[in-house]
């Protein structure tokens, strides 16, 4: 049991639609990617495939006690309606023999809402619009040295071709820069293949290299 609460860490140290579909499914790939406007409005695409036997939970509503994996439209409009300045734009989903492939596009009225979507408790995701000096960070992981070797190899063997992809569109040219969870400069991952300049900077990865970040991993786009 204590070995289990030590590794149940992994729920607070990776950010959002990753982190809960790795804790909760098998994930094959995730991504994300965030339209901003020059008034900090916009839209925010995500799509991931989970498990076939996930699809009962993501029809219950109100059991707060079933992983929050929203895989049904229900789902996804229970989310957005707690958000304030937030609205569900389009819902998809299709289904191959294994797996369901889930597409939601939400809008967003302001930075906070974004900042809500990515990330409820909203301390793991920052984002400044001026105008002038704009900036959004978006912290992957927290970083930690407790995963002890058997729970690393289960990662290792479960999620080895789990994936997945960030990008953000904003009016003008951003930069992207890699950092840990306090801001520093950090390297990128050795699995990452990234753009990090441009109207559409991304960063894509094997969502295991997250785990060999004792001090986290996160990106700052300015623009």
């Amino acid at each position: 049991m204590k070995k289990f609460l030590k590794n149940i860490y992994l729920k607070r140290s990776l950010l959002l639609l990753p982190a809960f579909l790795i804790i909760f499914c098998s994930c094959i790939g995730v991504s994300a990617n965030v339209q901003m406007n020059a008034d900090g409005s916009g839209r925010v695409t995500m799509e991931y495939r989970i498990s076939k036997m996930l699809d009962s939970i993501g029809m219950l509503d109100g059991n707060a006690s079933m992983p929050p994996v929203p895989v049904s439209r229900t789902d996804w409009e229970r989310t957005v309606s707690r958000i304030p300045d937030t609205r569900l734009v389009s819902y998809s989903r299709k289904e191959t023999s294994n797996d369901i492939i889930v597409n939601a596009v939400i809008g967003f009225n302001n930075p906070q809402a974004l900042a809500l979507v990515l990330c409820a408790s909203n301390d793991m995701v920052s984002v400044n619009v001026s105008g002038q000096s704009n900036n959004f960070d978006i912290i992957f992981t927290n970083g930690s040295n407790q995963y002890d070797a058997d729970f690393l190899k289960l990662m290792q063997g479960v999620f080895a071709d789990c994936n997945f992809s960030f990008s953000f569109n904003a009016p003008r040219n951003s930069t992207l820069t890699f950092t840990d969870a306090r801001g520093n400069a950090a390297s990128a991952p050795a699995s990452a293949a990234a753009v990090t300049s441009g109207r559409n900077v991304s960063v894509s990865m094997n969502i295991l290299d997250l785990l060999n970040y004792t001090n986290g991993l996160g990106v700052r786009i300015s623009w």
